[in-house]
């Protein structure tokens, strides 16, 4: 049964590998890595605290992370290298409009961009971005609700939207801060 449950999900945990690592190889040994550490813990997962998914992306994630301290470096790309990474399958009738999405998704207050970042670009539920995040599953809806609204009115009209402030801290460079925002995001509740 676990292993069944566990073969749905390699489909989405490769996907998710190969996002954070880029090189197919690479993401394959992460993944293998993962579900073999998944499989001998298998009876530390407990359904009640959260979803299988969550937590074997949790174990990919830190798999990827110890890959990376383990050899110490990491492949530098250019911000151009995401941006075209992430505007290839866009729907948007430009690459421009693509990064322009973006760079509003990172002019949100902090909250609203985070739960969207965790919804929508990662794929969690709202429960499980409720209990990263340590709030109620109705704060996370209305979060992304009210961090939609604004992202559709800026991007109709991004001259009429003045309630929109930049984080400083963050300095946008494309996907690479969103997932990287995930990690960020995820690793404190793991």
């Amino acid at each position: 049964m676990f292993a069944d449950e566990l073969e749905k999900l390699l489909p989405e945990i490769r996907a998710y590998a190969r996002m954070l690592c880029v090189d197919r190889d690479l993401a394959d040994d992460i993944v293998q890595n993962a579900c073999l550490k998944a499989w001998k813990a298998q009876d530390s997962f407990d359904p009640n605290k959260g979803s299988l998914k969550a937590w074997v992306f949790v174990i990919t994630r830190n798999e990827f992370l110890q890959h990376i301290r383990k050899n110490k470096r990491m492949d530098v790309h250019a911000p151009t290298d995401f941006e075209n990474w992430l505007t290839q399958d866009c729907q948007m009738s430009t690459r421009a409009a693509c990064s322009d999405a973006i760079k509003e998704l990172f002019a949100l207050n902090p909250d609203q961009r985070d739960v969207f970042i965790l919804v929508v670009a990662a794929g969690y539920s709202y429960e499980e971005a409720a209990s990263i995040l340590n709030c109620s599953v109705g704060t996370v809806k209305s979060r992304i609700n009210r961090s939609r609204e604004k992202l559709q009115a800026r991007l109709v009209s991004p001259e009429e939207d003045s309630d929109f402030e930049t984080d400083d801290s963050i300095t946008f460079l494309g996907m690479q801060d969103v997932f990287g925002r995930v990690d960020a995001l995820v690793q404190p509740a793991a």
